[in-house]
């Protein structure tokens, strides 16, 4: 995925620092029936309001009681997934003040897989552009059943 970006992004020590990568192809290309007619959201509003989500500690709190972290987990892993489940989670459930206010099921489905796929995929680029992190896998996450009623 880096073979044609400049050398620099070649260099694993840097890559490793990235939390997730979206493959392009999975984006769908813009077509007719994407764009929006009559009422929508102005972006400026919306850039605003992410920008002041930044330092709503809040969705963190409840990304850290519900993820359950695996013993010897790596540091840059387990940072990288919880920042990105944090971004999903005030994305798609900014309602969600606190770990009861969303199910365990959607937590895992719509912030946790999602988050860990992006942190996997780093992995895996790495793993091709140095033989250090070769057959490394990011730690196992699981979901804590804390206040929602729901099993892991």
């Amino acid at each position: 995925m880096f073979e044609e970006l400049p050398v620099v992004f070649h260099e694993s020590a840097l890559i490793e620092r990235f939390h997730g990568f979206i493959k392009g192809w999975n984006i769908p290309r813009m077509n007719d029936d994407l764009k929006i007619s009559g009422w929508a959201l102005n972006s400026e509003y919306f850039c605003a309001i992410l920008h002041e989500l930044r330092s709503d500690t809040t969705y963190r709190a409840v990304v850290d009681k519900l993820i359950n972290v695996p013993e010897a987990a790596d540091t840059r892993d387990t940072e990288a997934v919880k920042r990105i489940a944090t971004a999903y989670l005030k994305l798609l459930f900014p309602n969600a003040r606190k770990p009861g206010d969303i199910t365990v099921s959607d937590f895992r489905r719509y912030c946790l897989k999602r988050a860990c796929h992006m942190r996997a995929t780093i992995k895996m680029q790495l793993g091709i552009l140095d033989s250090e992190y070769r057959g490394k896998d990011i730690p196992q996450f699981t979901v804590n059943e804390v206040g929602s009623g729901e099993t892991n």
